[in-house]
C-alpha cells in the first residue's frame, strides 16, 4: 500500500469510527442482541435448555454465543466498539468545544455584528470614570465581569454556565463507565442459588450451569424461617434469620424478607423462595373402632409410637409435601400383634379417605409443625458502585444539557468626546428565549442605574 493510500485510509477510518451512523447502528445491534438475552435463559445447564429447544436448535443458539452471550466475543467487540466510537466523537467535537471553554475577553469590530446585535448607550465622563459603576451593575444583575484595558477602550466579559457545553462528554463518560461496570459485574462476578433448611448451614453456591462457588471464608446458616399467608392461603411474607459465620465465630445475624437482602463481604442475599423440607413433628388422632375411643398421639418422623391401652405401634416412615396436588401426605407403617405390618397413606386434607380403610384404627393428621428450606437468591457483583457513579455521571450530564446554557455578556466602554460610548451584546448556545428575558434585565439593570445613561440605539434582536 502507497504512501498515499495510507493517508487517505486513516482520515477515512477516523471518519467512520467518529461517523453518528455507526452510533445507531451499534445501539440498534446491542437492542436486539440484549431481547434475545432476556428471552433466552443464560448460564443454563444443558437439561433446561433441551426441555424447550430441539437438539439442532439448542447446538445454533451455542454456536452463536446466545446461551452465554454477554461473555460472547462478539458481543464483547461491539461494545468495545461502542466505546471507541463515543471517544472518536468526543475528541472530534472537543476542539470546538473547547475554544467555547476558553474566555473570549474582548471581542473586534466584525465580531460585534456577528453576535447578538448589541444596545448602545451614552453617559457623561470618561471610560475610567464608567468603569466601577457599570461593573457594579453587572456584578449585581448578571455575574462578576473581567475587565480589559485595550486604550482607549474597556472591555467587561461575564458569562454563566459555561461548563454546561460539557454535559455531552458527562454523557458519554457515563455510558463508558456503566459498560464498564457492566463487564466487571459480568466477569468477576456471579449469581446462584442455595436452598438452606432450618438448622444447617451452607459455604457454597451453585451456580445456574452447575459451577460451586466457595463463600470466601464463610458460612452461612439458617437460624429460622417463617410465613405468614393470606386467608386465601396464598403466602403473605416470608422471613429468613440467617447467620454468618466465619472460623467458628458468629460474626452477625440479621432477618431478611423479599427486596430487604444481607450484604457481608460483597455478596448479597436475597430471599428468593421458601419450601416445605419436611415436618418437626405432627399429632394424629387416633380412634380405636372397636371401642370407639379416640387418642391425640404426638409423633416424630421414623420414631416407632405406642398406642395407649394396646399393643399396637405405628411410626411415620414418609412425608409428601403434596400428593397428586391432594394436599401433604404421610407413610405410616402399622404394627398390631399378630398382624402382618400394614403401610398406608394418610391425606391431611382428605380424612375420608382413610375412613373408608379397613383394620381395627384409623388415623387422622391433626397440626403439622412443618420444617421449611429457604430458597436464596446469591449475587456477587462487583462493578455494581460503577454502574452508580456512571448512573451519577449521566444525571449531571443530562442536567449540564438540557436545564443549564452557556450565557455570555460583552460590555465596551469607548471614549466619545467629553462622554462614554456604552455597547452591550449576549449570547447563549441554548435556550434563547431565555436568554432574552435575561439580557434585558440587564438591559433595565443598565437604564436603573444611577449613571445617566442616555440611549443612543435600541436594536431590534440580539
Amino acid at each position: 500500500m502507497s504512501r498515499n493510500e495510507d493517508k487517505e485510509l486513516f482520515p477515512s477510518l477516523w471518519d467512520s469510527l467518529s461517523s453518528l451512523r455507526l452510533t445507531i447502528a451499534l445501539l440498534i445491534i446491542l437492542s436486539v442482541a440484549s431481547i434475545f438475552g432476556t428471552v433466552i435463559p443464560q448460564n443454563a445447564s444443558p437439561e433446561e435448555y433441551l426441555e424447550v429447544y430441539k437438539i439442532t436448535t439448542y447446538k445454533i443458539l451455542r454456536i452463536l454465543g446466545f446461551l452465554d452471550m454477554y461473555h460472547a466475543g462478539w458481543f464483547i467487540f461491539l461494545l468495545a466498539l461502542l466505546c471507541l466510537n463515543l471517544i472518536a466523537c468526543s475528541l472530534k467535537r472537543f476542539r470546538t468545544t473547547l475554544r467555547f471553554l476558553t474566555p473570549e475577553l474582548r471581542l473586534d469590530d466584525g465580531q460585534w455584528k456577528t453576535h447578538s446585535p448589541g444596545n448602545k448607550f451614552t453617559q457623561n465622563g470618561l471610560p475610567a470614570q464608567v468603569l466601577p459603576g457599570i461593573r457594579e451593575t453587572l456584578v449585581r444583575s448578571f455575574s462578576p465581569p473581567r475587565v480589559v484595558e485595550a486604550s482607549p477602550a474597556f472591555h467587561l466579559f461575564a458569562e454563566k454556565g459555561r461548563f454546561s457545553r460539557l454535559g455531552v462528554y458527562f454523557i458519554h463518560l457515563s455510558v463508558l463507565v456503566i459498560l464498564g461496570g457492566s463487564l466487571i459485574g459480568s466477569f468477576y462476578g456471579f449469581r446462584g442459588n442455595v436452598n438452606i433448611m432450618e438448622g444447617q448451614e451452607a459455604d457454597q453456591v451453585i451456580l445456574r450451569n452447575g459451577e460451586h462457588i466457595h463463600f470466601p471464608g464463610f458460612n452461612v446458616s439458617l437460624e429460622k424461617f417463617s410465613v405468614s399467608f393470606y386467608p386465601t392461603g396464598a403466602p403473605k411474607e416470608f422471613k429468613s434469620i440467617l447467620t454468618i459465620r466465619e472460623g467458628g465465630r458468629k460474626v452477625l445475624t440479621e432477618p431478611i424478607l423479599v427486596n430487604h437482602p444481607l450484604t457481608y463481604k460483597g455478596i448479597s442475599f436475597y430471599q428468593s423462595t421458601y419450601g416445605l423440607a419436611g415436618v418437626e413433628r405432627v399429632i394424629l388422632n387416633i380412634k380405636d373402632r372397636e371401642s370407639g375411643k379416640e387418642v391425640s398421639l404426638p409423633a416424630m418422623m421414623g420414631n416407632r409410637t405406642e398406642i395407649p391401652g394396646a399393643l399396637s405401634a405405628f411410626s411415620l416412615s414418609h412425608f409428601l409435601p403434596d400428593i397428586k396436588g391432594m394436599g401433604p401426605a404421610f407413610q405410616v407403617i402399622l404394627s398390631e400383634p399378630n398382624q402382618p405390618q400394614q403401610k398406608f397413606l394418610i391425606l391431611q386434607n382428605h380424612p375420608e379417605f382413610e375412613e373408608k380403610r379397613p383394620g381395627r384404627y384409623s388415623f387422622m393428621i391433626k397440626e403439622i409443625e412443618p420444617k421449611y428450606y429457604s430458597g436464596l437468591q446469591v449475587t456477587r457483583d462487583p462493578g455494581v458502585w460503577v454502574v452508580w457513579a456512571g448512573c451519577f455521571i449521566m444525571i449531571a450530564g443530562f442536567y449540564m444539557t438540557f436545564f443549564m446554557s452557556h450565557r455570555r455578556v460583552w460590555i465596551r466602554l469607548t471614549e466619545n468626546g467629553a462622554a462614554t460610548l456604552i455597547e452591550i451584546a449576549g449570547s447563549s448556545h441554548r435556550d434563547r428565549t431565555g436568554f432574552e428575558k435575561e439580557f434585558q434585565k440587564i438591559r433595565q439593570a443598565l437604564n436603573d442605574s444611577p449613571m445617566g445613561l442616555k440611549e443612543v440605539k435600541e436594536s431590534e434582536g440580539h
